[in-house]
């Protein structure tokens, strides 16, 4: 889309990115005195942070300081930001809501997700580790992760299973198959020794081969969803939202959690979506909340006991979705919330009174 600002606008921020803006200019760029717009100073001051001036980079890390958080989070979501932009920005700040929207912005860039990767933790963190389609595009992320001190006991088990699913067995497959290769290599020798007579060799070949068990599948299995997910992570948002509405269970499975809400939202209305999807999705805890709303929203999936003891039953949905729906469980199943110690203590409170109400 292009951009409606004047254009002596965007020539004025396109002199500072350059690095060929006059001195004076850049420090009123660096005190936010341009006669810009909120997001033109904002981008004319990111330009001049790094200044070769000291006197001007000092003025704006200054001036940079004292814009509030929530300002930052809507020029990073309305704003279109550059990748250096992006860069730039998340070198001077350390707020964590900001972080996560500059982590989640299509326009970042590698090399900022992987110094982030080594130093972030909280909501960012979680940003990082929950994208398993950028994990996997760029396996790079989650050695950044590992060398993290801050890295979670939960986020260490997140990664290592994406290690172990899509990379480990995938070199244990290959090396299978390069034995495999150099086997068949011996038994077609073996065959061409058989055809002059040399029947006993082939024999003892014959009986040292085995086929391929029920574990060799499922890493054939293993290698096709890893697969899936680079084809997957390579895609724009619009050929994601096509294979949502198009694509088979597996590329909903994946697609269900997508950074963008809006493939997710897709998914929901894919024509092969069954119940049981639905009721996966429900016990997911990575997911954008508006998921969990879309699919509280649903008559015919909210009938379904599953799909309400699933949504109860995960901490990650929000609990203005949750306690309504308490009421409807029977009493195994509030029991089970009761006890659930991961369960925000409305819901746990709201269960007790519902069990005590059926048990008497």
């Amino acid at each position: 889309m292009a951009d409606s600002r004047p254009s002596e606008v965007l020539d004025l921020v396109s002199l500072l990115r350059g690095g060929n803006a006059p001195l004076e200019v850049r420090r009123f760029a660096a005190r936010r005195l341009l006669p810009l717009d909120e997001e033109g100073q904002t981008q004319a001051l990111l330009a001049v942070l790094d200044d070769a001036d000291s006197e001007i980079s000092a003025s704006a890390k200054e001036s940079f300081a004292a814009i509030a958080p929530d300002d930052l989070c809507r020029f990073l979501d309305g704003s279109d930001p550059t990748g250096v932009e992006i860069d730039t920005l998340t070198r001077y700040s350390e707020d964590g809501q900001v972080l996560e929207r500059a982590i989640r912005n299509r326009n970042v860039d590698d090399h900022t997700l992987l110094r982030l990767a080594r130093t972030v933790g909280g909501t960012p963190q979680d940003a990082l580790v929950v994208n398993q389609v950028r994990l996997l595009r760029l396996p790079a992320l989650i050695d950044a992760l590992f060398e993290n001190p801050a890295l979670t006991a939960e986020s260490r088990r997140r990664l290592n299973e994406i290690r172990e699913e899509f990379f480990d067995k995938q070199e244990r497959r290959r090396r299978a198959e390069e034995e495999r290769r150099l086997e068949e290599v011996a038994q077609a020798q073996l065959a061409a020794l058989a055809d002059e007579g040399k029947t006993d060799e082939t024999d003892e070949a014959a009986e040292g081969e085995e086929p391929p068990g029920e574990a060799t599948l499922s890493e054939e299995d293993q290698l096709t969803t890893g697969a899936l997910y680079r084809r997957i992570g390579v895609m724009t948002v619009q050929e994601k939202i096509n294979l949502a509405y198009s694509g088979g269970k597996e590329e909903r499975r994946i697609l269900i959690g997508d950074a963008n809400n809006l493939v997710g939202q897709a998914v929901l209305k894919s024509r092969g979506l069954t119940i049981a999807e639905i009721e996966a999705f429900c016990m997911m805890r990575h997911l954008d909340t508006e998921i969990y709303r879309k699919i509280s929203q649903n008559r015919e999936w909210m009938r379904k006991q599953p799909i309400i003891q699933a949504m109860v039953r995960n901490p990650a949905v929000p609990i203005a979705i949750t306690l309504p729906l308490v009421k409807h469980l029977k009493i195994r199943e509030l029991k089970a919330v009761v006890r659930d110690p991961n369960l925000p203590e409305g819901v746990r409170l709201t269960a007790k009174k519902f069990l005590v109400e059926k048990q008497h």
